[in-house]
């Protein structure tokens, strides 16, 4: 896990112990710091336990944040606040998603080269790693240093998953029941376990807001302090000072949240209605389902990306697809299943070289893989071709090469760092390789999130994981370990949100989700967003997970107008019974079609807005 902020931004307790000639930020304020490019980092203190009625009244964390600054300082008319993102996991990094697409995002969600100059608005993109994750502190793991963490990992591959042999569901309880045991138990007594479910996270970005607001108003009385502001009148200052005045209490909440993040979503658009001036759950998560601890709605299309690629595959023809046949997709589908099939008996052994050792790739190397590739069929899907055509070749070159790259960073020798601040410290996760999503952190906010688990037989569990199996053969044995660690989960969360998630919020959500996404069905949108007053949907015709799967300038000029002005689009009658507002997209690239890793092919036809379109392949190239 790369530790990707730590040595640039001090520790808040650090900054106020600095000389007393620096100036210092009080609590709670919000201090940004240049970073990385032109990136803003900062270190937000919030506490622990907000409502302080627990034993950890008195603790805090500190909340790693980046920006990317609006296009127009904050006096301008045309400013329009802070977007803060969630990448989803639970566990991932929003510092991550920030440095890897925020600029991106700011060119999608800001307006573009036609908009009216008298409404244009530009924003703030702000990321945060939550409670427990990343860059945040204290760091959430269950592992003394990132040498036996990587030892773990290495076990876990060779254990497989639960469905690749006759033993690996009995090996797999026993390692992760161990791993959750004495994990739990540990942070439970050090609290932080107790205050990093979904709940507290949600006020935290209350928070963000409430002091980036805080923020506005000294940065804008700073910037009308300046010479250059001389020239401004007197009407034009009292105008600026009142646009940017801080709102103690309330400060509203922009937000766009993908994954597990329309799960944080659906937290502060119940537990915060009035809050909520811009909300788009893009790749929409069951929140009552997640909440009851099954995660069992999840997988319902999954399966259906084989069929799609053997369509694709046959339209892209020889020259872009390795696995195409003249026959047609029902014979490329079979060759599919053919090539999944192959390694469950017949392991492939590749020879080293001068660089790399022998390897042996397996079936379960190949359904990690899968795991992998389906969130983004557009930019993966030809890699996945080339590896099933090796392997029904009876070699596995690029396969081997994926296996290697994955590995866990076990050569790394341990810090000095590490040394002076001891076990489970940050110090001892800084490693070269960055995991956006940790899957300590996951099971950390999962399991105390949802209902209790703990004390489930090995035999129901079983039960549970053989439903998910079933359900998808691609990634079902994959889905169900992630609840896994939750029968031998000693922690409850102290503030846990109960409710049914129906609500009346001050401005609409967007719910998005794709025809075929593979961990997040279309359908959960229309789940969600009929608790919702007034609640829109955008349906983009695509596969894979999220909006970022498929560049499509029908979504994202959607996405654009809702956060510059708030309109949902269109109307959508007929579809999952869904009568309110809404929108069906169609993308611009599809798998097999000749796009590339790596490159930005040229702009659709008959479109001019070569910002948007650049920014909707960026994203597709860098996330997840």
């Amino acid at each position: 896990m790369a530790l990707i902020l730590m040595q640039y931004i001090p520790s808040t307790r650090a900054r106020r112990q600095s000389a007393d000639s620096q100036q210092t930020p009080a609590y709670k304020d919000l201090v940004w710091h240049n970073c990385y490019g032109d990136f803003k980092c900062a270190r937000l203190e919030v506490p622990m336990d907000w409502h302080g009625t627990s034993e950890e009244a008195s603790k805090t964390v500190e909340l790693a944040l980046v920006k990317v600054d609006a296009l127009v300082p904050i006096t301008d008319k045309n400013y329009g606040g802070a977007v803060v993102l969630n990448p989803g996991g639970p566990g991932g990094s929003g510092v991550g998603q920030v440095l890897r697409g925020g600029h991106h995002v700011q060119k999608i969600l800001s307006a573009g080269p036609d908009a009216d100059e008298h409404t244009a608005k530009y924003f703030d993109i702000i990321g945060f790693d939550p409670r427990g994750v990343n860059n945040t502190r204290p760091l959430f793991t269950c592992f003394p240093d990132h040498l036996a963490a990587a030892a773990w990992a290495l076990e876990e591959d060779a254990n497989g998953f639960m469905d690749t042999s006759d033993i690996a569901f009995d090996n797999v309880w026993a390692s992760k029941r161990a791993m959750a045991e004495g994990c739990s138990k540990r942070w439970a007594e050090e609290g932080l376990a107790k205050h990093m479910d979904t709940a507290p996270v949600a006020r935290d970005i209350v928070e963000i807001f409430e002091r980036h607001g805080e923020w506005r108003e000294k940065e804008a009385k700073w910037l009308l302090s300046l010479p250059e502001a001389a020239s401004y009148s007197e009407a034009d200052r009292e105008e600026m000072a009142a646009r940017t005045k801080y709102k103690p209490g309330k400060e509203m909440v922009q937000y766009w949240g993908f994954s597990y993040g329309t799960i944080l979503g659906s937290h502060l658009a119940t537990m915060y209605p009035d809050r909520i001036h811009r909300a788009v759950l893009d790749g929409v998560a069951d929140s009552h389902d997640y909440m009851a601890a099954g995660w069992t709605t999840n997988l319902r299309d999954t399966d259906m990306l084989v069929a799609k690629f053997a369509e694709y595959c046959h339209e892209g023809g020889p020259g872009h697809c390795a696995m195409y046949h003249e026959d047609g997709p029902a014979v490329i589908a079979g060759n599919v299943q053919k090539a999944m099939t192959a390694l469950k008996h017949n392991p492939i052994s590749v020879s080293g070289n001068s660089t790399y050792g022998p390897e042996i790739v397996t079936d379960n190397d190949l359904k990690r893989l899968l795991r992998d590739i389906v969130y983004n069929p557009l930019r993966e899907l030809p890699t996945t071709a080339q590896v099933m055509h090796e392997i029904l070749q009876g070699s596995a070159p690029t396969l081997a090469d994926w296996k290697r790259k994955s590995r866990p960073a076990i050569g790394e020798s341990l810090s000095y760092e590490c040394e002076r601040d001891g076990p489970y410290s940050a110090s001892c996760h800084t490693t070269s390789q960055s995991s956006m999503i940790q899957w300590e952190a996951t099971y950390g906010i999962a399991c105390t999130d949802g209902s209790p688990r703990t004390g489930e037989t090995k035999e129901e569990f079983k039960q549970y994981a053989d439903k998910l199996m079933a359900s998808s053969g691609l990634i079902g044995a994959a889905w169900a370990s992630i609840m896994l660690p939750c029968t031998s989960w000693h922690a409850r969360p102290h503030w846990r949100y109960d409710g049914n998630f129906h609500n009346t919020t001050a401005h609409p959500i967007l719910f998005v989700g794709n025809t075929f996404d593979p961990v997040t069905p279309l359908h959960n949108a229309f789940v969600m967003a009929k608790g919702f007053e007034g609640a829109g949907v955008l349906h983009q015709d695509s596969e894979g997970h999220c909006t970022y799967a498929s560049p499509s300038m029908c979504s994202g000029r959607a996405l654009r107008e809702y956060f510059q002005t708030g309109t949902l689009p269109g109307k959508m009658g007929g579809l999952e019974d869904w009568e309110g507002m809404g929108k069906v997209c169609g993308v611009d690239r599809v798998p097999f079609d000749g796009y590339e890793k790596g490159s930005t092919p040229g702009l659709p036809e008959g479109e001019t807005d070569r910002e948007l379109w650049e920014a909707m392949v960026g994203l597709n190239q860098v996330w997840p």
